[in-house]
């Protein structure tokens, strides 16, 4: 017993001895917001709560989205979600709300109402929840990734998705419902291949642009910033694009950030600081955020070592970076203005139709780290059933959840899936049948043609006849192209292969 005893002691001792044994983020952050997504089923492991207690921002990976908020159509359940806004407000952090409306994992109700019944589903949903969560959380993301993956520079296309082709505008729609909600809450657009590297990253500054000039109520954007050591922007152009939306009088907040490691420690501390250091260089960035707390919890699996704490939740060289930059404080010559939250609701019908929405991975845009960029759709770990958990055994959600074959890319036929081949959602249909001319007193109005600096992307703009890198190519239940327009199709798991 007296051995039992000391041991017990010793393991409390080493224990205790570890919590201060690295700075914290918040401790160097101020009033910045340095984040993390997270997921409730691993509150109660020690090294996840103690990594985690270093931020003073936090996000739930997949909670507060409408499947995790309201499963059945009409009953709201935003326990989940209380879950993670709870345990940030017990360790002094503020919350972030992701995200209000997107059309990948949706709640099958949602997917299969048309016309008119998802467009009241879509504004109810914002409309409660918005008012739920009035003067609890202070930013959401509205809508999810709405720009396809094929736009470039000043073009932007619409993916199609059940949610462009019920609804056209539902984008102009999101923002002016969340606006007329809470006029007070910030609102951002979220999406990913945003950071400068591909033709997207223009794209999608000129769809919010575009927001601007024709006053739908945005306050800020999202960049998510999956990236690499291999595939990075550059300080320079990620600092000048950060620029470029304070310009326009819009608040940044880099969301969802990881950085495939390739076995290089030093340069993804490096893409990490720069990454960060850019944000401070600009006063209308205001918040950075990591995809989750450590490797074994990543989207991207454990081997992929893309978050700042390793699978045993000890930080990092990319953390200690991180420790570095906030240290060196916000750069001089930081000139770009604060934006401010536009009240005012817009009543003008909405002039570019042309919204559509996007999946969080895949091959996104030639993006070579592919996977899901947008962040695990469930939360991962054990979770002993839990519906939105990890390591379920077959659970075709579960795991290491690069392959999960619901959020993939461009899956060709896959009904739920990007680029939809075949899907009877998918592509311009031409003349919408549940939204087009006077709709006797439609508040929402007439469908119109997308003006000609957009466009909507074709079934099979991305994918041709097989499918690109990174996406999937095959899996129980997929109907999508088998083959790969490069690299070969390899089985990650029964539900899931990818080309690489």
């Amino acid at each position: 017993m007296k051995f039992n005893s000391i041991l017990k002691l010793t393991t409390a001792v080493i224990a205790a001895s570890s919590v201060n044994a690295y700075e914290s983020l918040k401790s160097k952050a101020g009033n910045f917001r340095i984040g993390v997504a997270t997921s409730s089923n691993k509150f109660n492991n020690a090294g996840y709560s103690q990594a985690m207690a270093n931020f003073n921002y936090m996000v739930a990976e997949n909670a507060c989205k409408m499947v995790g908020i309201q499963p059945q159509q009409g009953k709201y359940d935003f326990s989940q979600c209380d879950a993670h806004y709870n345990k940030a407000k017990e360790l002094g952090m503020a919350f972030r709300g992701h995200c209000l409306v997107w059309h990948s994992m949706p709640p099958s109700w949602f997917e299969n109402l048309k016309g008119d019944a998802l467009k009241n589903a879509m504004v109810d949903h914002i409309n409660k929840t918005l008012k739920y969560y009035e003067g609890k959380i202070d930013s959401w993301d509205v809508v999810n990734e709405a720009i396809d993956d094929s736009s470039n520079g000043p073009q932007w296309k619409m993916r199609p998705s059940f949610l462009y082709q019920n609804i056209p505008d539902f984008v102009d729609l999101a923002f002016k419902t969340a606006r007329a909600a809470s006029s007070t809450t910030k609102l951002f657009y979220n999406d990913y291949n945003t950071e400068g590297i591909y033709g997207k990253s223009e794209a999608v500054f000129n769809f919010v642009k575009d927001m601007k000039s024709r006053n739908i109520p945005i306050d800020g954007v999202g960049l998510q910033y999956h990236v690499s050591t291999q595939s990075f922007p550059q300080y320079e152009k990620i600092n000048d694009l950060i620029g470029r939306y304070c310009q326009l009088g819009l608040e940044v907040h880099i969301t969802e950030m990881d950085v495939k490691s390739g076995g290089n420690a030093s340069g993804q501390a490096k893409v990490y600081s720069e990454a960060l250091k850019a944000c401070l260089s600009n006063s209308c960035c205001k918040a950075f955020l990591v995809w989750g707390v450590g490797d074994n919890d990543s989207w991207l699996g454990a081997n992929e070592a893309g978050l700042l704490f390793d699978s045993n939740y000890q930080p990092k060289a990319a953390y200690n970076a991180l420790i570095e930059t906030l240290g060196g404080g916000v750069p001089a010559g930081n000139t770009n203005s604060a934006p401010v939250i536009n009240n005012t609701p817009s009543n003008d019908a909405p002039a570019n139709n042309n919204q559509g929405a996007n999946f969080d991975q895949g091959n996104q845009g030639g993006n070579p780290w592919g996977g899901n960029q947008g962040g695990n759709p469930w939360d991962q770990g054990n979770q002993g059933g839990n519906p939105w958990g990890g390591n379920q055994g077959g659970n075709p959600w579960g795991g290491n959840q690069g392959g999960n074959p619901w959020d993939q890319g461009n899956q060709g036929g896959n009904p739920w899936g990007g680029n939809q081949g075949g899907n009877p959602w998918g592509g311009n249909q031409g003349g919408n049948p549940w939204d087009q001319g006077n709709q006797g007193g439609n508040p929402w109005g007439q469908w119109a043609a997308p003006p000609s600096n957009s466009a909507v992307a074709s079934p099979d703009a991305n994918n041709g006849n097989c499918a690109g890198p990174w996406a999937q190519c095959g899996g129980q239940g997929f109907n999508g192209p088998t083959c790969c327009q490069q690299g070969s199709c390899k089985k990650i798991n029964e539900y899931y292969s990818q080309c690489q």
